[in-house]
């Protein structure tokens, strides 16, 4: 089967956040058509038990499934990757060293620093030693900081992904407009260029599928389109105006 980091060299990929902490939710949302779901462990309250429940629910949908971790650290990149996702997300990436930091944690020797032991991603240890799928490692550059070394990061060995968090960057580049100030776009079109000019993927955010579909065109290999809570909202919200106009 074909791996998610090998599809990206191939495909433009569209998924979802997931917020909610029950396996209901991904294992619904998989049935609806998404490429894959990004579970979002920096914004929503997913412990590493909720993870692996969520992963289950998702494999269950059969559709792949990254974790954006909290923080860059071993044990949240390990938890995500032994709870079988295909990959992580490593939020807030602002030096060369962290993307490297992020690679490291997440591959097995000697490619990196990743422990061995009996989990989801190994078949609870029934498939120790054969060689599995590298996992996708993506980098989300959002600060100003991280623009500044987007070169950098981009010649770090092992990084799949670089992805655009379009909100967290208008704010640190202080844009009034926030996301949609039009003085971003051109921003993120350089860092599109620049990513795919270096042999990675680039990924971006998107509120709707008007955007998302702009960013497919304009290059992305994969675009996350709002979150299941965002879509549960805006459907009651239209759904109470068409009642009590």
């Amino acid at each position: 089967m074909t791996s998610l980091r090998e599809r990206l060299h191939t495909e433009q990929l569209v998924g979802v956040f997931v917020q909610t902490p029950h396996p209901i939710v991904p294992e619904l949302l998989a049935g609806l058509g998404p490429d894959l779901l990004c579970l979002d462990q920096e914004h929503a309250p997913l412990g590493a038990e909720t993870v692996h429940a969520l992963v289950g629910g998702a494999r269950l949908g059969g559709v792949p499934v990254i974790v954006r971790v909290p923080a860059v650290t071993a044990h949240h990149v390990a938890a995500a990757l032994d709870a079988g996702a295909d990959g992580v997300l490593a939020p807030r990436v602002e030096t060369a060293e962290a993307a490297a930091d992020v690679v490291r944690f997440a591959r097995y020797p000697p490619a990196g620093e990743r422990g061995l032991g009996p989990s989801r991603a190994n078949a609870y240890g029934r498939t120790i030693g054969a060689r599995a799928d590298e996992p996708l490692v993506s980098v989300q550059v959002e600060t100003r900081r991280g623009l500044e070394r987007l070169d950098d990061i981009l010649g770090v060995e092992g990084v799949d992904l670089v992805f655009v968090g379009p909100g967290d960057l208008s704010l640190s580049l202080g844009l009034a407009g926030g996301p949609v100030d039009p003085a971003l776009e051109p921003i993120v079109e350089d860092v599109l260029d620049r990513v795919a000019a270096a042999g990675k993927a680039a990924g971006m955010f998107a509120m709707d599928a008007a955007a998302a579909s702009a960013w497919l065109r304009r290059g992305a290999r994969l675009v996350l389109v709002g979150s299941d809570l965002g879509f549960m909202a805006a459907a009651v919200a239209e759904t109470w105006r068409a009642l009590r106009p």
